[in-house]
């Protein structure tokens, strides 16, 4: 065989292996292009609830203890390698995977218990879950605040959220001076409050605070333990309802030592939203 030959030969392997080469990083491109994975979540704060259990005490009164929140979390997913994906929620963001959804569309009921929230505040729960899609090769992820409060997720733009509160303009209450006058002890009885109007409202879900002419202070609902400040009470039955008539009373500290002016808010608990506010009221 003449050199000439032989690098003719040479020179045509060498085409055919260009070729394969070739080959070889095409297929690379397209598999790469099936590893994509876009995610995107949107929490319904507005539909947040509060996950109450209420326990009959001994006395015939009742507990409430909030066990967690419960939230509905949207999810939408794209991705060209459908048959591998996997997705699913981290609720105490430890990395595994608590509830999965392995569909790229669809509506999750979260009940994210009320130890791995945060507590700001009596009334305002604020954590956060990790969202987590993959596939043969591909991972998104997107964190998803969840709170009890809507407005402070307002500025937040990661769950894309979009509220629009409750209408309380049904409910109306009178407030009158309690029996008796005012001394420096503490424990007295200020004001009574009725619900002329609107539904029952249970007290995991109700505030109320009092003013004596400066600030507003939130005062312990029958299901908590009276602490220095205003407290209410019931009839015992865990609820505020239609017709029912309550009671602020002093805590610890004396609030009217003699006579004084006092005006009463009730608030939306998941919203902070108002449901009334009291003219001035005089205690004497």
């Amino acid at each position: 065989m003449t050199k000439r030959v032989v690098l003719v030969s040479v020179l045509l392997l060498l085409v055919g292996l260009s070729g394969c080469i070739g080959e070889s990083e095409s297929g690379s491109s397209t598999q790469s292009a099936s590893q994509v994975v876009t995610l995107e979540i949107i929490n319904d704060c507005e539909n947040a609830e509060v996950h109450i259990q209420s326990t009959t005490l001994a006395n015939g009164s009742t507990m409430d203890t909030i066990l967690g929140i419960n939230v509905s979390v949207y999810h939408a997913i794209y991705t060209p390698d459908v048959s591998t994906l996997s997705f699913g929620y981290d609720l105490n963001l430890d990395g595994s995977v608590d509830v999965y959804d392995n569909t790229s569309k669809g509506i999750n009921n979260l009940s994210i218990p009320i130890t791995e929230f945060e507590s700001l505040g009596q009334s305002f729960f604020l954590t956060s879950i990790a969202a987590i899609a993959t596939n043969s090769g591909g991972i998104a992820t997107q964190i998803v605040h969840v709170s009890n409060n809507c407005e402070s997720l307002s500025g937040v733009n990661l769950a894309n959220l979009n509220y629009i509160h409750g209408d309380f303009s049904m409910y109306d209450f009178a407030v009158t001076e309690a029996a008796g006058s005012p001394t420096t002890a503490g424990g007295e009885e200020i004001v009574y409050i009725a619900m002329d109007a609107g539904d029952d409202l249970s007290w995991a879900t109700v505030i109320v605070q009092l003013s004596d002419g400066g600030s507003y202070t939130e005062c312990t609902n029958p299901d908590q333990a009276a602490d220095t400040g205003c407290a209410v009470s019931d009839n015992g039955d865990g609820k505020w309802a239609f017709g029912e008539e309550v009671t602020i009373s002093e805590g610890s500290d004396d609030i009217c030592a003699s006579a004084c002016s006092v005006q009463v808010k009730i608030l939306d608990r998941a919203s902070n939203k108002l449901i009334y506010e009291s003219t001035v009221t005089s205690v004497a």
